[in-house]
């Protein structure tokens, strides 16, 4: 539990105002601007699956596009449509880029040790449970199941059953994950997603949850009509319902990149001033009722895998936001999916007509990437270190990358003199304090290298 004071509340409320990127990676997403072309990427794939990441445990990411229908906040690059033969249609596309994957393993004799997949989206439980297993048995090319140690999918209450959930566990999933953003029915309405709380709850009898290891809750705050009030009740809701992850987002209202958001009237929304009392509630009911708030925006139960890794500070950060750690390279599959594996980065193509384009030439559909130097892989380390494990150690730093810390951050950790009431800096070591972790994403921006005009750090 975070006990916060009066001044410290204010403190918190002020600052959190400019908070800085998410870091899902680092660089971030906007700086991978080089072009990888298919053969680029099977290079990286061989370099690094031959050599260094041979035996590294590898989290397997699948983008299933399509919603049954669409919702307003969403960011996500989605196909509304209920048309089974043009999911059936993507569908055969998404198994030939997994052939085309299974022949580059085969033919340069690599072996990858997938342990870990994540269904996402879109809505992967919009796929019938017969295209579903079609999609896995697929999947048998690349990976063994047997070796696989968790299997995640999204799920739209709206538009599955509980056969439907008993299926997917018989199929192999483990944890699942709802989009319920929030419960109450006048914000529902204005973003176009109305699951009342009595869906939820008959979905989710005793007798589903014992089918998997865990359920997820994405939240929204900054949604049109919520208040601090609605938004606590919704946080009420939710702590009875006890997921044993919850993932607490904040709304981007984007209508000139998203032209759905129109649809949102942004006088409907709440003022920006409102937002982070609205963070802070829910961070501390969130702790008072025995969740570890992890990271940034996660929260997990005690007895949780992720919150067991936080404690042991084995946390990893990914596009699919904080996880336990047990890896840490990633391979995606499908359009906007994203791949992170040794010094690479890189990103498929986002439409479905190019996406469909490349693989009828056999080539793997990439778009843009990154290619990590030492430099940035050093602040990658210190930025997920300061983000997973709410710490930073200079000297496995230094004996890691043969630097030395103070010396190579010299003017960053002068930057940090202004947040000391935010975190510990002795000659060893930075530790975020209790309430420092409201920070996590300003005290990281400092590191930003790619960022340095906002803190007016010298370059490298």
């Amino acid at each position: 539990m975070i006990d916060l004071a009066e001044n410290q509340l204010a403190e918190i409320q002020d600052k959190l105002l400019d908070p800085g990127p998410y870091y899902t990676s680092y660089p971030t997403l906007g700086l991978w601007l080089k072009k990888i072309n298919n053969q680029s990427y099977k290079n990286y794939l061989v370099e690094y699956f031959q050599g260094e990441g041979k035996s590294n445990p590898v989290h397997l990411y699948i983008h299933i596009p399509f919603c049954a229908k669409l919702c307003w906040y969403c960011v996500c690059n989605i196909v509304v449509t209920n048309n089974r033969e043009k999911i059936q249609y993507f569908l055969d596309y998404l198994l030939k880029e997994i052939d085309l994957l299974a022949a580059l393993f085969k033919e340069n004799n690599i072996k990858p040790q997938i342990t870990e997949i994540h269904f996402g989206g879109g809505t992967p439980s919009h796929l019938y449970e017969d295209q579903f297993n079609e999609l896995l048995e697929k999947l048998k090319s690349i990976l063994d199941f047997a070796g696989l140690q968790e299997v995640t999918m999204e799920i739209d209450p709206r538009t599955t059953t509980r056969e439907s959930l008993r299926s997917f566990a018989s199929m192999g999933v483990t944890r699942i994950s709802f989009g319920v953003q929030d419960f109450d029915l006048k914000v529902q309405e204005a973003i176009n997603r109305v699951q009342p709380p009595e869906m939820i709850d008959e979905l989710l009898t005793t007798e589903i949850r014992s089918l998997f290891k865990g359920v997820n809750f994405d939240l929204l705050y900054g949604l049109p009509f919520q208040s601090r009030k609605s938004f606590q009740n919704t946080i009420d809701l939710v702590k009875k319902f006890s997921p044993e992850r919850i993932t607490l987002l904040k709304y981007a209202h984007l209508p000139d990149l998203r032209r759905h958001m129109k649809l949102i009237k942004e006088s409907d929304l709440p003022g920006e001033n409102e937002l982070p009392d609205m963070f802070i509630d829910a961070v501390l009911s969130l702790t008072e009722a025995g969740y570890t708030w992890v990271g940034i925006d996660n929260f997990a139960k005690s007895t949780d895998d992720l919150a067991l890794a936080a404690n042991e500070k084995k946390i990893w950060r990914t596009f699919n936001g904080f996880t336990p750690g047990r890896t840490k390279d990633m391979i995606g599959l499908g359009p906007t999916s994203t791949a992170a594996f040794g010094n690479y980065y890189v990103q498929n193509v986002y439409e479905l007509k190019e996406y469909y384009a490349c693989l009828d030439m056999d080539e793997f559909p990439t778009l843009r990437g990154y290619v990590m130097n030492t430099k940035d892989l050093i602040i990658r380390d210190v930025i997920f270190g300061l983000l997973c494990n709410l710490e930073i150690n200079f000297e496995s730093i230094n004996k890691k990358f043969q630097i030395d810390f103070i010396d190579y951050f010299k003017d960053e950790l002068q930057t940090l003199d202004g947040f000391t009431d935010f975190l510990d800096i002795s000659p060893n070591d930075i530790k975020i304090k209790a309430y420092g972790q409201f920070f996590l994403r300003k005290i990281c921006r400092v590191f930003d290298r790619h960022n340095v005009a906002a803190y007016k750090i010298s370059g490298p």
